[in-house]
């Protein structure tokens, strides 16, 4: 259940030289969300996790942060699965999320080990504390990172891009466990992301950014439709369904089905689900010369 703001933004803009990444955005992050951050390359999407994080100061405007400080914000940034050459184990780096509540001279104790531990076995890599990080698969060391954000006890999670290359089984996979964190641990989880079908099915809201603006926040069911996705994406898109849930967004184009001869081609109709069946092509006979046309054998 979503409760008062962890974070506010008002009018907030960021500039860099003569580029605006963020323009007058405004926006509240309340406690126990599920928001996506949707919106074409360039949208600012990664901007305004950086800005929520700290690392990027606004030109323009005020972030306020309500009972939250900025160490108990986890951050999961893109390509974050590590160095696989580095020597370090799965329970090395999921302690690194403890060293900012630790400060500079402080070492990690039995307590952050053992937390540390605790958020591996959370991501189902209790069996692989030990383990080398090069001998970690690419979902298992995205599952370290999350494991080192959890470990500084967050609050607030954000990730970015969390399942660029992954592919749709291990999409699926992450998006559960993520929601299934969020419920367990009380976190507020925000997900910047191009996987559109991440929207209805994992977050409760959704805000749409264009150009450095927020083009839209509400739930996903006042989204979810052709109109908002031409806004967004800037051109004319068609969604591709499987159920409710919009898998893909591809600009319409002119399809012409090639049939593989003897096999009958069918076809589904995106707007009315009607399947449409065209007859197989006969294959036509092979074309041998006959024995009148043959000049074997003739002198």
């Amino acid at each position: 259940m979503k409760g008062k703001p962890l974070v506010s933004l008002e009018n907030v803009a960021v500039h860099y030289e003569d580029v605006t990444a963020l323009t007058a955005l405004n926006l509240d992050i309340p406690a126990g969300c599920s928001m996506a951050v949707i919106g074409p390359n360039g949208g600012g999407k990664t901007t305004l996790l950086k800005v929520i994080l700290g690392l990027i100061k606004p030109s323009a405007g005020k972030v306020s942060y309500h009972n939250l400080r900025r160490s108990e914000i986890g951050y999961v940034p893109q390509e974050s699965g590590g160095d696989s050459s580095f020597p370090v184990s799965a329970l090395d780096v999921a302690l690194m999320g403890r060293y900012p509540l630790l400060g500079l001279i402080r070492r990690p104790g039995r307590r952050d080990r053992q937390i540390a531990r605790d958020m591996l076995e959370k991501v189902g890599l209790g069996g692989h504390v030990r383990r080398h990080l090069g001998a970690l698969s690419g979902g298992q060391r995205q599952r370290v990172a999350i494991a080192r954000a959890l470990a500084g006890e967050p609050k607030l999670l954000l990730l970015d891009e969390p399942t660029s290359g992954a592919d749709v089984e291990a999409k699926d996979n992450f998006y559960s466990l993520i929601r299934d964190l969020q419920k367990e641990l009380g976190l507020s989880v925000i997900i910047a992301s191009h996987e559109l079908a991440v929207v209805p099915r994992f977050t409760d809201d959704v805000a749409c950014m264009v150009d450095g603006g927020l083009h839209l926040h509400a739930c996903p069911a006042d989204v979810w439709d052709e109109e908002h996705f031409q806004r967004i994406y800037g051109s004319q898109m068609e969604a591709v369904f499987h159920g409710k849930v919009p898998h893909r967004m591809v600009s319409p184009h002119p399809v012409t089905p090639v049939p593989l001869r003897g096999i009958p081609t069918i076809s589904r109709s995106i707007r009315s689900g009607r399947k449409e069946i065209t007859p197989a092509t006969p294959t036509p006979p092979s074309q041998h010369p006959s024995e009148s046309d043959s000049t074997e054998g003739k002198d």
